[in-house]
């Protein structure tokens, strides 16, 4: 029976039928799967068919918290999404700050998992253990701030959360993102296309009941007496606060992780110190801007006169994508654009990595002004990435292609491949390989396309260990051997914690593993240890990886370093390395127990999994 962090209560949700149910769920089913992004991938697994169309009705969008959202703890202030990816047409998964998730957990609800086609424009309303389906017709084609500014007029609840699409998820841009509160975003693999596809315009969330929790005393015990003092004497935790994550753009761009003209000159000096903190901080007077229950505040309001403020500022992605990659050096035109992202609802890494491959190929005039309808592409140019936004979001001219994703624009510009610098078609995020090598697991093997968030192992490189899991020490960033096998730690652990679901800057801060035991027994009642908490987040990587082959992966055409990066840079704190992805890929499989990508049989039914490894045996037949 469950005793704490949960409801044990799923709503489905019929958008083609107008009909909403619910389904419960026991203790073994949150210890196996958690929470989050756990609960989405066996809900996406046992529902999705091999050939549902990633923008069709059999498609299944999932919205889950996990037992942390339960909790009045900072680190709490995250929900999960998932789908099959109109981008990749693999595992599609984001991870939201904001509000949403502990307001979601309060209305009475764990997750909501949605099929179907609206025949209307429609947002669900979930509140007191209930989900509604109300009409959102007047709200389509808003941008996401109007769209939440009118439903939390209409609503007039004192307490509610919106997550919305804007015209970029309507018009069913292939990575469109979903607002969450102006401030949270639902940024990477297209989950807003898929709520345009389903003609759903926002989820939304009031809560005032109390999720139940085993001991409240003694997590408030924890919370207040032993994580709370070291966080908030955390040096990451005051720098965090102060500046945000713009705060390392400058020494990215020193130790070769920043990516500067689509991954291929060596340094920006000067251009990373106009756009990074302090100069980010000082312009643009900015204030902090919090999530639930959190005490660093990392996203950026801007108070300065000028510029747009009614959407968070750009972070450290935003600024690396839609600013060294293009060598756009001024800070207005990136936080024009940015602003522009969260209205219209639109990844800025993806974008960033699409414009990349289309200055590039206008630099080589593969692309011309006849193309772009008279805009020039050039390297810095502010007017072009302001411009571009606008005209993929509404699908005008060639954004009408770049809307797509990278493997359309090559496919169009055949001798431009080279400029797509992306895996499963997921453009590379703000982290260049070859600056960090630990780095190439999560950007060639991430179940959701090239990714820097599906374990973050360059932590271990830069002084983070994992004590608890026999990691004690740090690891050079240039060492080979060891890097495949920590790249699965991290993997696992980030899985843990996006099932939780928990903000893992907070590690950063001090928050370790054994803490985070502490808390979780405190809400649920359950005695588990680090390496428990590995196995759930081993568990739930696999299920997503087996989704994936359902899906046609081919894990040897798939699982690729970008050619790029298999050129050293001549300069700067990488300058001369590049990582044999080869040799710490076999390392990465010989750990994992897969064989050429995959899972072996003994390894899913050691992790429970025994349906799927009865599937891919049959797969394989």
């Amino acid at each position: 029976m469950l005793k704490g962090g949960y409801w044990g209560k799923m709503a489905r949700v019929d958008l083609t039928n107008s009909k909403v149910s619910f389904q419960k769920f026991n203790e073994e089913f949150a210890k196996k799967y958690l929470g989050g992004a756990g609960f989405a991938a066996r809900l996406i697994w046992d529902w999705v068919p091999k050939h549902a169309d990633p923008l069709g009705a059999r498609n299944l969008l999932v919205f889950a918290t996990g037992p942390f959202q339960a909790a009045p703890i900072a680190s709490a202030g995250r929900c999960a999404a998932a789908a099959r990816s109109p981008l990749t047409g693999f595992w599609g998964e984001s991870n939201a700050g904001g509000h949403l998730g502990p307001v979601l957990k309060k209305s009475g609800i764990d997750a909501i998992a949605i099929a179907g086609r609206s025949k209307r424009p429609v947002y669900l309303y979930a509140h007191d253990g209930e989900v509604e389906i109300r009409n959102a017709s007047t709200y389509w084609g808003m941008e996401t701030v109007g769209t939440t500014d009118a439903i939390k007029r209409d609503i007039s609840e004192r307490r509610i959360s919106v997550a919305a699409i804007g015209p970029a998820g309507e018009n069913l841009v292939r990575f469109a993102n979903i607002l969450n509160d102006k401030h949270g975003c639902f940024g990477r693999t297209g989950m807003g296309a898929v709520m345009g596809s389903k003609n759903l315009k926002a989820l939304v969330a009031s809560g005032s009941l109390d999720p139940p929790l085993k001991d409240r005393d003694e997590l408030m015990r924890i919370y207040k007496e032993e994580i709370l003092p070291k966080v908030k004497k955390a040096e990451f935790t005051k720098i965090n606060a102060e500046h945000g994550q713009p705060i390392v753009v400058v020494p990215r761009e020193a130790n070769g992780l920043l990516p500067i003209m689509n991954f291929k000159q060596d340094r920006w000096k000067e251009g990373a110190e106009k756009i990074g903190a302090p100069r980010y901080t000082e312009e643009l007077k900015i204030k902090r801007w919090p999530c639930e229950y959190c005490v660093m505040g990392c996203h950026r309001k801007i108070t300065a006169k000028g510029y747009p403020n009614e959407t968070s500022g750009p972070e450290y992605e935003t600024l690396a994508m839609l600013g060294s990659n293009l060598l756009v050096d001024d800070l207005k035109s990136i936080v024009v654009a940015n602003d522009l992202c969260n209205r219209f609802g639109m990844d800025t890494i993806e974008l960033g990595a699409i414009l990349g491959w289309a200055f590039e190929g206008y630099e080589k005039r593969m692309i011309t002004k006849a193309d772009t309808g008279g805009i020039k592409l050039d390297w810095g140019s502010g007017e072009a990435l302001v411009e571009m936004v606008e005209r993929i979001a509404n699908r005008e001219g060639i954004g009408d292609l770049m809307a797509e994703g990278l493997s359309s624009c090559s496919s169009k510009f055949p001798e431009s491949k080279p400029f797509a610098i992306g895996v499963m078609n997921m453009g590379v995020a703000g982290h260049d390989p070859r600056a960090f090598f630990s780095m190439v697991i999560t950007t060639i093997t991430s179940p959701r396309g090239s990714c820097h968030l599906h374990g973050a192992s360059e932590g271990i490189e830069a002084g983070e260990t994992l004590p608890e899991l026999g990691y004690n020490e740090p690891m050079d960033r240039f060492q080979v051997k060891g890097k495949g096998e920590i790249g699965v730690v991290y993997q696992d652990i980030q899985q843990f914690w996006n099932s939780l679901t928990w903000c893992f800057p907070y590690f950063s801060s001090g928050v370790n593993l054994t803490d985070q035991m502490g808390l979780l027994k405190a809400i649920t009642g359950w005695n588990m240890t680090p390496r428990d908490a590995r196995t759930i987040g081993e568990r739930v990587l696999n299920l997503q990886h087996a989704f994936n082959l359902r899906m046609g992966l081919v894990p040897e055409r798939d699982f690729v370093l970008p050619q790029r990066f298999q050129a050293p840079h001549k300069e700067g704190g990488a300058a001369g390395k590049v990582p044999p992805w080869k040799e710490i890929l076999g390392e990465y499989y010989k750990t994992r127990e897969w064989v050429g990508g995959m899972p072996s049989e003994g390894k899913l039914l050691d992790l429970g999994l025994e349906d799927v490894a009865r599937e891919l045996q049959n797969a394989n037949k």
